[in-house]
């Protein structure tokens, strides 16, 4: 496997101890599970991790060059089962492809806007309904799924020739750049809860796009049947605003 491969693993190993570590933070460092602040309402989001794409060139892990994926955003709870979101992310995509037959590698500055509906499977809070108002749960898995758009410019040239960089040789661009696509994200991911403002949240999902240029191979080059897609493995950073009434907080 390449180094590309090997970082991928590591990431999804981090994300399945991150698990095991926030529970013994749970135990050792006395999370509360108690809490007076409502499942409702506003929560920031950033957002952190690797993107692997599957395109013409590529279509496996091993191909891949890994790239970063950042992000930020906002989700609205409706109530503790069920919420949206609309997040703004910036990724970079490639891969590439040395055999006798093809030599071709892509670089791709990727821009996603993306609005999501997200439901949990377990209910936020713990317990029977007696203690419902006070108890949550520590963990609490999710999916969502949603609609977006990707603002895309990719660049190709011929693998052999190594990491891209200015000098180097580049293949003519399929259409004009930069180009816009829609986008389906789907997946899920497992909130940990830290306390009432900050939890963390692991999260792969896969994005379907509409685009067949995210590599800068169309179908005159590549399957006309294809389309390019990517998917996501990230960490959120969750985060929400401590809002209190200014009847209470004024002095008499």
């Amino acid at each position: 496997m390449n180094r590309s491969s090997y970082l991928f693993i590591l990431f999804f190993l981090i994300s399945s101890l991150a698990a095991f570590r926030a529970e013994a933070q749970k135990r050792f460092l006395g999370i509360d599970p108690r809490s007076k602040v409502p499942e409702r309402g506003i929560v920031i989001q950033l957002t952190t991790g690797l993107a692997a794409v599957k395109s013409d060139i590529c279509g496996s892990i091993p191909c891949n060059d890994i790239g970063l994926n950042i992000g930020v955003g906002a989700m609205y709870k409706f109530t503790p089962m069920v919420a949206a979101s609309i997040e703004l992310q910036r990724l970079k995509l490639g891969a590439e492809e040395k055999t006798p037959t093809k030599d071709l590698a892509f670089r791709s500055e990727v821009l996603e806007l993306s609005t999501t509906f997200v439901v949990n499977l377990l209910d936020s809070y713990s317990g029977s309904n007696l203690y419902r108002s006070s108890r949550k749960r520590f963990i609490v898995p999710y999916a969502k799924a949603g609609i977006g758009a990707v603002y895309y410019k990719p660049t190709s040239y011929p693998a052999s020739q190594g990491s891209l960089d200015d000098s180097q040789t580049t293949y003519d661009p399929e259409r004009n750049y930069p180009a816009v696509a829609a986008v389906i994200p789907f997946g899920g991911g497992m909130r940990f809860r830290l306390n009432d403002q900050f939890s963390v949240a692991p999260e792969i999902l896969y994005h379907i796009t509409t685009t067949d240029y995210l590599d800068n191979i169309g179908p005159r080059l590549g399957n006309a049947s294809n389309k390019d897609h990517y998917l996501t493995a990230t960490v959120k950073l969750l985060y929400t605003p401590s809002i209190k009434s200014s009847i209470f907080s004024k002095k008499k």
